[in-house]
């Protein structure tokens, strides 16, 4: 943003030179990224008069004049289109250096086609004085022929600075004098006047009304009668001009000026245009469009807000007006709004549309609510100043109630800790009062604080408040201080568990994913853990996309396989580690770390033939997270029915990990898949890191490799339909059969041969001894005690 040394004056009375207010503009907190000097006339550039023209003979474009400098008449060849006889122009003499980049050149007297001429009549780009450079620059008839520009001009610094996301107050004029003044005890001079005068008699009260009052709580319109649209005047013009606006005419340049010295946009309409005389401040309908200032059409949604007559949109709110209402050279009567939009829904819009303005810039960073009503008088003033207006309404005003005010208890002692400086409790109170902070209460160990309006967006607590203490009172008087700490241990064992888990993952063929942990809230509250109750806010949102932050990854992966899957990539296999938040403290911790991973597709699409074929299910998920336990060396793990709303209850499985739920895996019910056109069931796991990294691991011994053969007997029975594989595995390591080195179900079969509520289980069991190879005769005597001990202990009927 740019403010210029002159304008600022205005509102402070400022002892500095430009160059010690740049440093000041430094301490309290902004940063000056450029300083420029602009009106410095060149020597030699006097006040002089055209006497006459004639057409140059040797050129069709240039003309001969005659010039009077004050003292003598001399000849000058001029290309500009307005030197015309009885003009007053800015005359640059033989002699004159003007400057051009890093080198400098001078007037001579020269001849252009074959005439001579002795100096430059000057346009107000090529003397700095502005951009113009349509013409030569038309001076007032009131100056002095003969006398320096110079005299006559206003030399101005500008200062191009950085405004952070969190000082929206410095978005003008009054919020950057109101800081300086805290910092060197200047007075400050508010522009704005406590009331004007109401002569416009009628019942106003159903101008205005606002549907959409989440959007825009406060809503103020006033009307002025028989204004006169013309050219703002020079001092307007010169101070719109140095921070970077074009001026366009009276009345909208009054808004910006406004606009950049209360830091609250403004928008007038020509009353005329605006059908049935209301003005509704509403969601726009689906399918309605608007052509914006710019000239450009631009297509509506439900999401964005509108200023709308009875009939149509006639601007987006707090992004630009609509070329339909606004103020043009005949309008006579107008309607000054003043309002408070989201600072939300305006960065949407504004983002969506991808159309930007100094407007939008201030209300997505967040508007002073208590400023409407003072810029609405502001601006009425100036109107009723430079646009003759002679008939103004009372203001009128759609307001829901203001936020109860942010109250801060300080403790003196506390912030002097913080800031490692002592500070005396009076300076502090002195400090915060000057930025606008009320004392609530007093006592000797500290204060309490109510936040200003225009303070809101950025000061939640004491610290908060030591910050603005230290900025006033000087960052550079922080002593140096050296640095005590000590590395922490868990720290680092919790970076070796990650790092060992993703190569785990890894090489279990996953890839992994690193998303935002900001999303939208819809995304969120999918699956039926969260509510909106349980998510975690910014105070200021970038955008309704980025409204909250996540509670869960499952969410970040869905939306990761919707994008592959909308590009005909299918065979998808994810995973990822990260921190998620929750609201809910019963629900889960505030901030935990959570595992998820997500399959479908072909299990091995590398491969050729048949094996293209064959399709991610549930026991590859099992199998990526049992892999992973099992390099972990976990000492009790095991799987269970589980019941997650993200699952289908027939494909849920929970995870239990030294006798504590750590997570669930199973098939994603179709409401988290909806929309995205998978060919192949979605598989997820979401597993919760606190739990697998505080469970305790098994010792692990050496045990060589048997150099014996392997003695292979298979086992087949019929067991109800409830009995689980689980059960069987557990039963038969609970037997501790000699030799017995590895158990594996190899088919499940169910059918009328079997009978109604049974199903058919086989089993392969291996056996094998580290020192010799056994006989048949041991491998039975197992065999058939196995044989036994399953009849007779699960009840099932051997085949």
């Amino acid at each position: 943003m740019k403010i210029s040394y002159n304008v600022l004056k205005d509102y402070i009375d400022l002892s500095l030179t430009p160059e010690e207010l740049s440093d000041k503009l430094t301490m309290i907190g902004l940063e000056v990224e450029e300083v420029e000097k602009i009106g410095q006339v060149p020597a030699g550039v006097i006040v002089a008069k055209i006497l006459s023209r004639r057409k140059h003979e040797n050129s069709d474009h240039l003309s001969i004049c005659e010039v009077f400098n004050g003292s003598e008449t001399i000849q000058i060849v001029c290309g500009a289109p307005n030197c015309d006889a009885g003009n007053i122009i800015p005359l640059a003499t033989i002699g004159t250096v003007f400057p051009d980049g890093d080198k400098t050149f001078t007037i001579k007297k020269g001849k252009i086609r074959g005439v001579e001429s002795f100096g430059m009549m000057c346009s107000a780009r090529e003397l700095g004085l502005s951009e113009d450079h349509n013409g030569l620059m038309i001076l007032p008839g009131t100056y002095e022929l003969g006398k320096p520009l110079s005299d006559y001009t206003h030399p101005d610094t500008v200062y191009t600075v950085n405004i952070t996301p969190n000082h929206p107050d410095w978005l003008s004029y009054w919020g950057i004098a109101r800081d300086l003044a805290a910092l060197t005890g200047s007075a400050l001079h508010f522009p704005a006047p406590a009331h004007i005068a109401t002569e416009l008699a009628g019942d106003w009260s159903n101008l205005v009304e606002v549907e959409a009052t989440d959007l825009c709580p406060l809503y103020t319109a006033r009307v002025l009668r028989r204004v006169k649209v013309a050219e703002s005047p020079s001092w307007l013009k010169t101070a719109l001009l140095a921070v970077g606006i074009r001026p366009i005419n009276n009345i909208v340049d009054i808004t910006n000026y406004v606009m950049m010295e209360l830091g609250e946009p403004l928008h007038v309409f020509d009353l005329r245009f605006i059908k049935g005389e209301k003005i509704v401040v509403r969601r726009a309908n689906e399918g309605e469009s608007i052509v914006a200032l710019d000239g450009k059409k631009y297509e509506l949604t439900n999401n964005d807000l509108v200023i709308a007559d009875t009939e149509k949109p006639i601007a987006i709110a707090g992004v630009m007006g609509g070329e339909y209402s606004g103020v043009v050279n005949d309008t006579t009567d107008v309607v000054l709004e003043s309002a408070w939009f989201d600072p939300a829904s305006v960065r949407a819009t504004s983002r969506r549309l991808g159309l930007a303005s100094d407007a939008s810039y201030r209300f997505e960073r967040g508007a002073d609510r208590g400023m409407i009503v003072p810029a609405s008088l502001r601006a009425a003033q100036l109107i009723i100043e430079l646009a003759t207006a002679d008939a103004v309404s009372p203001l009128i005003t759609q307001e829901q109630p203001m936020p109860e005010p942010r109250i801060i208890n300080m403790k003196y002692d506390r912030v002097r800790n913080l800031l490692g400086m002592d500070v005396k409790s009076d300076c502090m109170d002195k400090i915060l009062t000057s930025l606008g902070f009320e004392i609530v209460r007093k006592c000797e160990s500290g204060a309490t604080f109510k936040v200003p309006t225009w303070r809101i967006y950025d000061i939640f607590g004491e610290a908060d408040l030591a910050e603005e203490v230290a900025r006033i009172h000087g960052l550079d008087k922080l002593p140096d201080v050296k640095i005590q700490a000590t590395q922490s241990d868990i720290s680092q064992d919790a970076i070796l568990h990650m790092t060992e888990l993703r190569e785990q993952l890894v090489s279990a063929g996953l890839y992994e994913l690193v998303s935002n942990s900001m999303m939208d809230e819809a995304s969120a509250i999918k699956g039926g853990i969260f509510t909106a109750e349980d998510l975690i806010r910014p105070y200021n949102p970038i955008s309704l996309d980025l409204s909250c932050m996540r509670p869960s990854l499952v969410p970040c992966l869905i939306n990761a396989i919707r994008y592959n899957v909308s590009r005909k990539n299918y065979d998808l296999a994810f995973f990822e580690i990260g921190h998620v938040f929750c609201k809910n403290t019963e629900k889960f911790p505030e901030e935990r770390d959570e595992l998820a991973i997500a399959i479908t597709g072909c299990a091995h699409p590398e491969r050729f033939s048949k094996e293209r074929t064959v399709k991610y299910d549930f026991f590859d998920l099992k199998g990526i997270v049992e892999s992973g336990l099992n390099a972990r060396r976990l000492k009790s793990f095991s799987f269970k029915p589980g019941s997650d709303p993200r699952f289908l209850p027939t494909c849920c499985a929970e995870l239990i990990i030294d006798g504590k739920s750590a997570g669930f895996l199973g098939e994603a019910v179709p409401e988290l898949t909806k929309g995205i056109r998978l060919n192949t069931p979605l598989f997820m796991a979401v597993i919760q890191l606190d739990v697998l990294f505080s469970a305790k691991e098994r010792s692990q011994y050496y045990v060589p490799i048997s150099q014996f053969p392997s003695v292979a007997r298979d086992v087949a029975f019929v067991a109800p339909n409830d009995l689980t594989n689980k059960q069987v595995i557990d039963f038969i390591t609970s037997l501790k059969l000699d030799n017995l080195e590895d158990i594996a179900i190899f088919d499940i079969f169910e059918g009328d041969a079997i009978g109604k509520g049974k199903k058919s289980m086989a089993y392969s069991l291996t056996f094998r001894a580290a020192d010799r190879t056994l006989t048949d005769d041991e491998v039975n005597a197992m065999y058939e005690k196995l044989r036994k001990n399953l009849a007779e202990g699960l009840k099932v009927e051997l085949r």
